[in-house]
């Protein structure tokens, strides 16, 4: 839910987080000099019984490495952009050992003007908490993905989106510890809202698909249903004929106005699967189930599935409709998907 869609602007309230942001946009070109990119999103491409039509990511040598650097978009490779830099920090790389796969999915929440630096720190400490494998995230901005390239942890991941992409007002993103194979972006039919892909390797011979989505919001009065459900159909139908699938984001779902979610018999709702008669509300206001995982799975097992993020961060508050209200990492709650080989 959450964008310009759906949230009416407010006076910014920090003169400290205004000052925080100058201060990181100072940062943007270091920042963008320091990023380890995955590959150039591809356009279209063919999805049919596994196959992918697509240019590759960075090859596995250069993942290996884990130097942070910048990839050459034009082809020739990559190179180092600082040698000798190795990354600090007690959260690591994929445990190639281990059997589980974590993925977390995090409606980030584009409001700046609403303590972003912060929430975004908080954000960051739960992937240091949690050390997800892959992430799903929607409603990055410019100036949050500055914040996140300036981070610890940023520089265990390979991610979806490079900087010279990271233009639009909004978008989703997709990061993995684990080998890209492949990254593609596909519009929908009937909007400028996408679908973002991975094909990533589990280490057992077999490829998993990661996929996210930001679907259309439920703005009133007509709330968007039809624009929604044929967008839900689209992505399920190019996810359909994959083997091993992952996919999560924000899906602004509604039984109540939506129906079902358009689901073939193969795949589960990972939330509903593991957690009968919770309502796993993602979002409090009003009290929705927007954010799911949803799985299409032959070589791997679900294992778990929580909900994160739900602690407020303390000594923060914001004013929204002549209220105080206590500060999160997002208006959403994030999940985190386990998931097994």
């Amino acid at each position: 839910m959450g964008n310009s869609e759906s949230s009416s602007s407010h006076e910014r309230n920090n003169e400290s987080d205004k000052s925080k942001k100058k201060e990181t946009e100072e940062q943007t070109s270091t920042a963008s000099s320091a990023l380890k990119v995955g590959a150039a999103i591809a356009g279209t491409a063919l999805l049919a019984f596994g196959a992918w039509s697509l240019s590759s990511s960075s090859d596995s040598s250069e993942n290996k490495s884990r130097k942070v650097g910048v990839m050459d978009r034009s082809g020739l490779g990559s190179f180092p952009s600082n040698p000798g830099f190795e990354l600090q920090g007690d959260f690591g790389y994929h445990d190639t050992t281990s059997r589980l796969i974590k993925v977390m999915s995090y409606n980030v929440w584009s409001r700046e003007d609403v303590e972003v630096i912060e929430r975004m720190e908080a954000i960051g400490q739960l992937i240091q908490k949690h050390s997800p494998d892959i992430i799903f995230f929607q409603e990055m901005t410019p100036y949050i993905y500055t914040i996140f390239c300036n981070s610890q942890w940023w520089k265990l991941y390979e991610c979806s989106v490079p900087p010279e992409k990271a233009t639009k007002k909004y978008f989703c993103m997709l990061l993995s510890k684990l080998p890209v194979k492949k990254f593609l972006n596909k519009s929908f039919e009937n909007s400028r809202k996408e679908i973002c892909l991975a094909k990533v390797d589990a280490g057992t011979n077999k490829h998993l698909i990661v996929a996210t989505t930001h679907l259309k919001s439920p703005n009133p009065p007509i709330m968007n249903s039809s624009k929604r459900i044929a967008q839900a159909e689209e992505a399920i139908n190019l996810l359909n004929n994959l083997p091993n699938v992952v996919f999560g984001g924000d899906m602004n779902w509604d039984e109540s106005i939506d129906g079902p979610f358009p689901l073939d018999e193969d795949w589960v709702d990972a939330w509903t699967e593991l957690r009968p008669g919770d309502d796993g509300w993602t979002y409090l206001r009003p009290q929705k189930r927007l954010d799911r995982f949803l799985c299409k799975l032959s070589d791997f097992k679900i294992i778990d599935i929580e909900m994160i993020g739900k602690k407020a961060i303390a000594g923060l508050s914001y004013q929204h409709n002549n209220m105080v209200g206590r500060v999160y990492p997002s208006d959403h709650f994030g999940l985190l998907l386990t998931i097994s080989k």
